[in-house]
This record gives C-alpha cells, sequence and structure tokens, in this order.
C-alpha cells in the first residue's frame, strides 16, 4: 500500500470536493433509469444529510444534433433551480453524452447557465442503442474525436466549472486505456473516472482494477475508480491494485446506502427497520414527485433486485414481491419482513438499540459550503 493511499485513508473522514482536494473523494454514480435526483435526495438526506457523498453525477442528456434545451437538461438535473445542489447540499454535475463537439459544448454552456457547478462526459455508456448513435463507450474507439470533444467542452464553459471525462478501460479489451486517457487529458479534462471494464463485458465480472494502474502511471490526470465497489474494504483493494485514490460508488449505494458514511470511518449500521423506513420513504418521494404508481413500485423493486445480489436476506424478500402489482400490497410485505429479522436477532442476541436515519428537513439543509465546491478547483492543465 503507496504512502500517498496511507495518508488519503487517514484523512478519509473530511468530504474532498474533487479528486484533487484533502480528504477522501467518494462520488454517487450516475446509473441511467437509477440515480434520478429522487434517488440522489434520498441517498444525501441519510444521517441529517452528513452521508459522506463528495458529488452525486446525473443521468445522461442526450445531445444529437441540436443543444439540450434547458428544459431538457433541467428536467435531468432539476437540483439546478436549487444552485446545482441536493437539498443536503452536496453538488449535482451535469452530465452530457455524445458524438458532436459543437452540440455537446453548446449544452454545457447551457447547463453551466443554468447554475451546473461541473460538467462530466460520458464515453463509458455500453447500451448499444446509444454506441450505434455515436454515444457512450463508442468513443473509446477514437481517441482522437474523444479528445475533441473534451476540448470543445473546457473551452465553452468557465475555466471555474470543472469538466470530467467518464471512460472505460477499452472498447474489446484494454490495449487502448493508455491513448484514451491521454486523449482526456491533453482536452483538458479536471479529473478522468474509469470503469474497470470494457465495453464488451457491460456490467459482467471480472472488474479489471489492475489495469487503471497502467492509467494511474500516466500521471496526466486526476483519476477516479469506479466498478465493484460495494464495501469500505473494497476501497482499499481497489486502491492497491490500481493506485488510484478517488471513487466512485454506484450499485454499492444501492446494497449499503449508509457506504459514504462508512467509508469515512463511521460507525454506522442500518438495521432491517432502516432498510425499510429508506424504501418507503423513497416510494413517497416517487410520488410526491409526480411518477405514476406503476412507475414508483418499480422503482423500489429495482433497488432490492440490485441489493438482493449482495444481500441474501433482500434477495428472498424481492422474491416475495416482484411479483406485487401495488404499493399497498406490497408495503405490508416490506413490514413484515423488518419484524421477522427483529425477532430472528432477539432470539439469538437479545434487543438492542435501533440506529435512526434522520433526514435533513427542507429548512434545515446544509448552507453552501465552498470547500465542498468542485468549481472552487482548479482545473487541470491542457
Amino acid at each position: 500500500m503507496s504512502a500517498g493511499w496511507e495518508r488519503r485513508w487517514a484523512s478519509r473522514a473530511r468530504v474532498a470536493a474533487t479528486p484533487s482536494d484533502e480528504g477522501l473523494f467518494l462520488a454517487l454514480a450516475p446509473m441511467d433509469g437509477v440515480t434520478d435526483a429522487v434517488f440522489r435526495e434520498v441517498i444525501t438526506d441519510l444521517l441529517g444529510g452528513d452521508a459522506g457523498v463528495s458529488l452525486c453525477v446525473s443521468e445522461f442528456v442526450r445531445v444529437t444534433r441540436d443543444p439540450a434545451p434547458a428544459r431538457v437538461i433541467l428536467r435531468h438535473c432539476p437540483e439546478l433551480a436549487r444552485g446545482g445542489r441536493t437539498r443536503a447540499g452536496v453538488p449535482v454535475q451535469v452530465q452530457l453524452l455524445g458524438g458532436a463537439p459543437a452540440p455537446l459544448a453548446a449544452s454545457a454552456r447551457i447547463a453551466a447557465e443554468l447554475g451546473a457547478p461541473a460538467i462530466d462526459l460520458n464515453f463509458g455508456c455500453p447500451a448499444k442503442t446509444v454506441n450505434n448513435h455515436d454515444g457512450g463507450a463508442s468513443l473509446l474507439r477514437y481517441p482522437e474525436r474523444l479528445r475533441g470533444i473534451v476540448a470543445a467542452v473546457r473551452d465553452a464553459v468557465a475555466p471555474a466549472i470543472p469538466v470530467s471525462a467518464k471512460i472505460r478501460v477499452g472498447w474489446a479489451d484494454d490495449d487502448a486505456l493508455e491513448a484514451i486517457v491521454a486523449a482526456a487529458a491533453a482536452g483538458g479534462a479536471s479529473w478522468i473516472t474509469i470503469h474497470a471494464r470494457t465495453r464488451a463485458q457491460g456490467y459482467k465480472p471480472p472488474v479489471l482494477w489492475r489495469s487503471l494502474a497502467r492509467a494511474s502511471a500516466l500521471g496526466l490526470a486526476p483519476l477516479v475508480a469506479n466498478g465493484d465497489l460495494l464495501t469500505p474494504d473494497d476501497l482499499g483493494a481497489c486502491a492497491a491494485a490500481s493506485g488510484c485514490e478517488a471513487f466512485m460508488i454506484g450499485r454499492g449505494a444501492m446494497v449499503d446506502p449508509a457506504i459514504f458514511a462508512r467509508a469515512r470511518g463511521r460507525a454506522v449500521e442500518l438495521d432491517r427497520d432502516a432498510l425499510v423506513d429508506l424504501w418507503r420513504d423513497y416510494h413517497g418521494r416517487l410520488v410526491a414527485s409526480g411518477a405514476i404508481e406503476s412507475r414508483a413500485l418499480s422503482r423500489v423493486k429495482q433497488w432490492l433486485r440490485f441489493a438482493g445480489e449482495r444481500d441474501p436476506e433482500v434477495a428472498c424478500l424481492f422474491d416475495q414481491v416482484k411479483v406485487v402489482g401495488a404499493w399497498e400490497a406490497m408495503d405490508p410485505l416490506l413490514g413484515r419482513w423488518a419484524r421477522a429479522r427483529r425477532a430472528n436477532h432477539r432470539r439469538s442476541r437479545g434487543p438492542r438499540p435501533r440506529p435512526a436515519i434522520l433526514r435533513a428537513a427542507p429548512e434545515l439543509g446544509r448552507a453552501e459550503d465552498r470547500s465542498r465546491d468542485p468549481a472552487s478547483a482548479a482545473r487541470s492543465p491542457r
């Protein structure tokens, strides 16, 4: 383990605003169809709004021949109406996806005018529909085009607004990883997030943390590791294999919503009652945001399915509720599941106090803190 990582880990309680800042940078990953504004708010509101998240990234805004209208950007990132932050004060980066530099640059300019604290460029989406239309991971095959897009967006917004790039280690293999990273850095990327899989892998194993070590060795831009970071221990394992000291967490936040706080050394545990409260809150916020009942129900099931991939007890719960067609029928099953787990625990260990999930009331949301503002960090040199 490097001395640099040991110093970083020792300061992990401090929330770094960018990968270059003191402390530990832990971003909530963008997952299309999952991490919308409601999910971002639920996660960042945990523990009284002190969940330990450095930065959220919006679901991607698709940009084709024309710039994305302001209304589309606002739909993907409604936090822009609140200064580009969640209710708990966590900055939200606007992510753009496309293959044409000019409309992407214009879209970034519009997002900045709306108050985006940072811009991210998606070169990692593996979806065939996206890739077949010159977006996402398809650009990994053309590093010079990728460089041009980053440069155009970098030039379109103020120097104080970070512009980052999210990539994978490659298209079919990782042979061109150094060229891809060099292209993004040459375009002026403030930092580069790397999902440690190829596009061909999608989300299948194995995760290629060791490939990231080659990118780290270049020293061209700050790197953020992404992929299979499901526990705090995974961060150390990834750091040892990759040389990266900043991280982006996706599905890990569904498996363990408190992972950001626990990675910072806080003794936080969400018991089954707390998880059920969280899922109920998520459903209620989805409905309040305008989601139709069937969509809200599907989103909660989706969360359970992802969490169940790592938690056998949640997997059993998902098996019970996956065919349920109404929230009124699902809600009692959640309560029954929590009571059963609580009863089993009492029989085996005796009663224990239940940890509370404290949520920040709207009027108590944190005031703006420049130490957490990614726009306060200088961008990487071109």
